[in-house]
């Protein structure tokens, strides 16, 4: 449920609802606004910018609480984004996030990175978008040290936005020490 006078934030990912980066993802960010997850009721890397044309595409309420709503989506990153912008939320969000990735998301394999073909959606819209991966293939990585950088990289986006046509894509090294 969302309140009209808080930033709305929508969270998406590739790993899957049940990944533990989109977990820590909501937790680092829920102070900043009202949370709506709308992510893959699996896992979906490597799917790019793909769209579900030849099945039907469905998604379902998991859980709503004042400031986090959560719906499973049977379709791609991409297809989460367009299902919440024309049927979950009654405005355009304030803000996409998606991740926490595991694994990087740099060099070619932003090209192919449904972590980020649903940050390039939103921002092919006007959405301001970041995307935030971790370089640990381990789904039970550490993702603790880098939740201050993901809250106030959010942070400041929603007080700043970012210019038109641009999205962040930011990877955290594997490391207990980030130095900024």
């Amino acid at each position: 449920m969302e309140s009209n006078n808080k930033p709305l934030i929508l969270i998406t990912n590739d790993d899957g609802l049940i990944a533990k980066g989109i977990s820590e993802l909501v937790k680092f960010v829920r102070p900043l606004g009202d949370i709506v997850v709308v992510a893959p009721d699996s896992p979906r890397s490597g799917t790019s910018s793909a769209l579900t044309v030849n099945d039907p595409v469905r998604y379902k309420l998991i859980r709503q609480d004042v400031g986090l709503t959560v719906y499973r989506c049977s379709g791609t990153p991409v297809d989460c984004i367009k299902i919440a912008r024309h049927d979950i939320l009654e405005r355009e969000p304030d803000l996409v996030v998606s991740g926490i990735n595991h694994g990087d998301n740099s060099a070619i394999n932003v090209h192919y990175s449904g972590t980020m073909g649903a940050v390039i959606e939103a921002c092919l819209n006007n959405i301001p978008a970041v995307g935030f991966s971790l370089c640990d293939h381990d789904m039970g990585a550490d993702f603790e040290p880098m939740g201050f950088y993901v809250r106030e990289i959010a942070k400041a986006v929603l007080a700043n936005g970012l210019p038109e046509r641009t999205c962040l894509n930011v990877n955290f090294p594997k490391t207990d020490q980030i130095k900024g």
